[in-house]
């Protein structure tokens, strides 16, 4: 009887073994730094993925870019080293080209407008993931403004400027050759040194993403105007989430497309605080010429639609984007001068990247 009840006991702690074993780890990396507010809601949503789990699903995030930039995230992907990573549309540009729609330069005047827009077309850019066999939460962006060590008031002050692009970024790549500009591709690991180097004059991304990678710390001015709807996104391996059991799975996507629009909602107040941080920090804020944004949009219009014939995308999909635009502005119409990261709520706020 004794043997007996010591070989339950043994087969108990077996069983709790093998089932700890079973626990699903999904590795997924990002440029995001540890200790960001961004990466406070991750670690959040982790913690709440493995209660609600009971420990049968478990996320570990390597913040930082400590596992390299998009490019190598794709392939320890591709190789089963990781499952997932954050990503920009320009790390999907060779499948999903579609995605850097949102990202064309000086299409949108707010973000209420990019939110009217996102509304109707969200879903259908998501539409090609699936067949990469990714999952996707939800899109999270905010606009870019102009970093940099020259004043910039408009296209002129750009001519012969060393501008960062990120590395992939085609569209971006020939819409600034199209302006006569000379884009310099690299990695967003390379840019905080490139900035203190000298190899960069100009940089242009979202201001709280700016201050929590450090690179306000080598500029002298920004420029308020939305340059770009810049947008990140979580991809994970389908394959990974299918092996979850269905309750899982829901689990999973409840609570990381509550995060990912959570930080979407957020990113416009950060903006705010973080333009408040780099006035703070000496940096000059440097106001557009008047009537800039409006001549930059003209041009753009005939730019976005060439490349769109030349297959960078898709027209049919450049032109729904378009009427959406339009109908926006036909209902709310406004003098108000297009500023990056305005919003009617955002009012007061703080800080938060591949």
């Amino acid at each position: 009887m004794k043997r007996f009840g010591i070989a339950v006991i043994t087969l108990i702690f077996a069983l709790a073994a093998a089932s700890a074993s079973a626990a699903t780890k999904i590795k997924i990396a990002t440029i995001v730094p540890a200790g960001s507010s961004w990466a406070g809601k991750i670690d959040a949503a982790r913690a709440e993925i493995k209660e609600r789990t009971e420990g049968r699903v478990e996320l570990k995030v390597y913040y930082g870019g400590t596992q390299g930039n998009a490019v190598k995230i794709k392939q320890k992907i591709k190789i089963g080293q990781l499952h997932g990573g954050d990503f920009s549309p320009a790390d999907f540009q060779d499948k999903m080209p579609e995605l850097n729609l949102y990202g064309l330069p000086f299409v949108f005047q707010s973000i209420e407008e990019v939110n009217y827009v996102r509304k109707h077309m969200d879903n259908v850019l998501a539409d090609g993931f699936a067949e990469e066999d990714f999952v996707t939460f939800g899109f999270a962006g905010d606009f870019a403004i102009i970093l940099s060590n020259t004043p910039v008031r408009g296209l002129g002050d750009l001519k012969g400027r060393k501008i960062w692009l990120p590395q992939g970024d085609v569209v971006s790549d020939r819409a600034m050759k199209k302006l006569r500009l000379v884009p310099n591709s690299k990695p967003v690991s390379d840019v905080l040194t490139g900035l203190r180097a000298g190899f960069f004059d100009v940089v242009s991304i979202p201001p709280a993403v700016a201050i929590a990678l450090q690179w306000h710390t080598a500029v002298k001015y920004y420029t308020d105007m939305p340059v770009i709807y810049a947008m990140q996104f979580l991809a994970i391996k389908k394959s990974v989430i299918d092996k979850l059991s269905a309750g899982d799975q829901i689990v999973m996507r409840e609570v990381l497309t509550r995060v990912y629009s959570d930080i979407n909602d957020q990113n416009p107040i950060d903006a705010t605080n973080a333009k408040e941080a780099l006035a703070n920090s000496g940096i000059e804020s440097i106001p557009p010429n008047e009537g800039e944004f409006d001549r930059l949009q003209k041009v753009m219009v005939e730019i976005n639609r060439d490349m769109a014939k030349q297959g960078m995308f898709s027209i049919e999909l450049l032109e729904l984007m378009q009427r959406h635009i339009d109908d926006y502005r036909s209902e709310h119409l406004s003098d108000k001068k297009p500023v990056a990261g305005q919003a009617d709520h955002a009012v007061a706020v703080s800080t938060g990247g591949g």
